[in-house]
C-alpha cells in the first residue's frame, strides 16, 4: 500500500508537464492542531506558508495542483520540556468542482519531512514518561493525507479549510526511555490564497 501511495503522489507531481491551463498561487494561514499534534508539541496553534501550481488534467474535466509548503508548529513547555516542529511538505491534490458555485472539494497526498527542536532536560528514570520528550527523533520522509474544501471568492482570492494527517514517529524499540507512544500529527488548516 505504501508503494501505491508514493507512486500516486509521484504521478501527480509529474502531471504539470502535460498541463493545459497553468496557474500559480501563494498563500498561508493558521494551523489548529488536533490531539495527535498536541501529543507531540503540547500546543495546538501553528502557521503555514505555501505555493502551488494548478492545472487541468488533459482530456478530463478535473483540476489538480502540486505545491510546496512550510509549517511552523511551536511547542509549549510542559514539565520543563518543550518540543517544536517545522514541516517541509510537497503535496499533490485533486481539486473537484461541486454543484455549488465557487466551492471545490480537495483530496490529496503529501510527502513530508520534519525538523524538531527541543529544550529542557529529560529525566534519567526510564519509566518517567511525563519527564521525557514525547518524540525521540523526527528523521525520514513521511507520508500524509489531505482532505478539505476550497471556495473561490473571485478570480484572484480563495479560502481553504483542510484537514491533514502525517506520519511522524512510531514506537522506537531501541529507545531506553518510555515515551508517549507513536505520534502522527493531525491538524486543521485555515488558509487564504492569492492566484496569479
Amino acid at each position: 500500500m505504501l508503494k501505491i501511495l508514493r507512486s500516486s503522489l509521484l504521478g501527480l507531481l509529474a502531471l504539470p508537464l502535460a498541463a493545459q491551463a497553468p496557474g500559480f498561487s501563494a498563500g498561508g494561514g493558521f494551523i489548529v492542531g488536533l490531539d495527535s499534534l498536541k501529543k507531540a508539541t503540547h500546543n495546538t496553534l501553528g502557521f503555514n506558508l505555501g505555493a502551488d501550481y494548478s492545472f487541468r488534467i488533459p482530456e478530463t474535466e478535473m483540476d489538480a495542483r502540486v505545491g510546496l509548503s512550510l509549517g511552523l508548529m511551536p511547542g509549549s513547555e510542559q514539565n520543563g520540556l518543550k518540543t517544536s516542529l517545522t514541516l517541509f511538505q510537497a503535496h499533490g491534490d485533486m481539486v473537484i468542482e461541486t454543484t455549488a458555485k465557487g466551492l471545490f472539494a480537495v483530496a490529496g497526498l503529501s510527502l513530508n519531512t520534519y525538523s524538531m527542536s527541543r529544550s529542557g532536560t529529560e529525566s534519567q528514570d526510564p519509566m518517567d514518561r511525563d519527564h521525557h520528550f514525547p518524540v525521540r527523533d523526527a528523521k525520514g520522509l513521511k507520508l500524509g493525507l489531505r482532505l478539505g474544501i476550497a471556495y473561490a471568492f473571485n478570480a484572484r482570492f480563495s479560502g481553504e479549510l483542510l484537514v491533514q494527517q502525517t506520519e511522524l514517529s512510531g514506537k522506537d524499540l531501541q529507545d531506553p526511555f518510555v515515551r508517549q507512544g507513536g505520534a502522527n500529527p493531525a491538524w486543521i488548516e485555515l488558509n487564504a490564497r492569492y492566484h496569479f
